[in-house]
């Protein structure tokens, strides 16, 4: 039996980790031998794919841009909203109940959207015409972005620009050093509300996705799509949020690395988040050259079990009572370090899937409300 071991990261490197890792949907054999090192290696890539300056700049500065455009942040710029404190239960459930309520409110500013439009009919921006087209800078005296004259924006969108950032504590450099921008560009159409985020950096696009919301009577979607680059590999992203009022939240991801040809597909479904009762259920796949990784299996706040197959066979058992995480091979047999380390990261997925759809929320809450 071996205890888990979570490294500790700044919330911003969790947010990294997590949405690298958050998932994939490849189509490599599933009959390739298993290599733990390689499937470690495999993560790490993904990992790296995230780790770009532009990208660290982008996550640091995100954060802010709801209060620039006058809105509520959708996401808080708190360490406790956003992290799942090392991926205990309980934080992962209350990660989980946080999402729901964010995509409550979303959703009831989808209806409200609706009955605007089937009042008076025609389409409206989901941004004020008095910032359509501007760009915020960084004022270092307020800590925030503030409207400037600078040209460039999109006309129907806002630019932020990006600073660098320190690669340990994540906060500007000073004196600020401008090294690209950040265009959020309105794709509202009819009922629903889309926004685009574009990154670019010295020429190049690092980050290209779009977020939409949809909503029904009884349910509602919130879906980014698109790609995540070091300029190196390319990360294709599918994230999908579902709330169904009376049946709970399930959130679905799919992440693709094609020049690895790895995948990961990951499902976390929650039933009831009012009821401390109330299980959390799991089901990821990584598929690679290195083999195939499975795990399923259900949490509650105080405690959980995942069992592991490898290239279809059971392999071993996570178990959890809350606090401490250990890991049991089905054989009898230990580990291997390569196994442990393969397993560890392969897990710490689940831990902060909530973390990485907030971090993409993040930089367009103010289209959503």
């Amino acid at each position: 039996m071996r205890v888990l071991q979570f490294a500790k990261r700044s919330v911003v490197t969790v947010a990294l980790v997590s949405l690298t890792l958050a998932g994939c949907g490849g189509e490599s054999s599933p009959d390739a031998p298993f290599n733990a090192a390689g499937t470690s290696a495999d993560l790490q890539a993904m990992d790296s794919t995230f780790a770009s300056p532009a990208f660290a700049s982008f996550s640091t500065f995100s954060l802010m841009f709801d209060a620039a455009l006058g809105g509520s942040p959708i996401i808080s710029n708190s360490a406790a909203a956003i992290s799942v404190r090392g991926g205990s239960t309980a934080a992962i459930k209350a990660a989980a109940a946080r999402s729901a309520q964010r995509l409550a409110a979303i959703f009831a500013q989808q209806s409200k959207l609706s009955a605007s439009k089937s009042a008076h009919g025609g389409a409206s921006m989901a941004i004020s015409s008095t910032i359509a087209g501007k760009t915020f800078i960084y004022d270092a005296g307020s800590n925030s972005y503030v409207m400037s004259d600078v040209s460039g924006a999109p006309a129907n969108g806002v630019r932020f620009l990006l600073y660098a950032v320190d690669p340990v504590s994540y906060a500007p450099v000073t004196p600020l050093v401008e090294t690209g921008h950040v265009d959020l560009i309105d794709m509202s159409a009819g009922t629903t509300q889309a926004a685009r985020v574009l990154v670019e950096s010295g020429g190049t696009t690092y980050v290209d996705y779009t977020v939409s919301a949809t909503s029904g009577t009884s349910s509602g979607q919130v879906t980014v799509t698109g790609m995540v680059t070091d300029g190196n590999h390319q990360a294709n992203i599918l994230l999908r949020s579902t709330i169904t009022f009376n049946a709970g939240l399930t959130l679905s991801y799919s992440l693709t690395l094609p020049k690895r040809d790895v995948s990961i597909n990951l499902t976390v479904s929650a039933s009831d988040l009012n009821q401390t009762t109330s299980t959390i259920n799991v089901s990821l796949t990584m598929r690679g050259p290195n083999g195939t990784v499975a795990m399923s299996g259900q949490f509650t706040e105080t405690t959980g079990t995942l069992n592991v197959r490898i290239n279809g066979e059971a392999f071993a058992t996570i178990t959890t009572n809350g606090t401490t995480t250990t890991i049991t091979r089905n054989d009898g047999t230990p580990l291997s370090d390569d196994e442990m380390t393969a397993m560890d990261g392969v897990f710490a997925i689940q831990a902060s899937a909530f973390t990485s759809f907030d971090q993409m929320l993040a930089p367009v809450g103010g289209f959503f409300q």
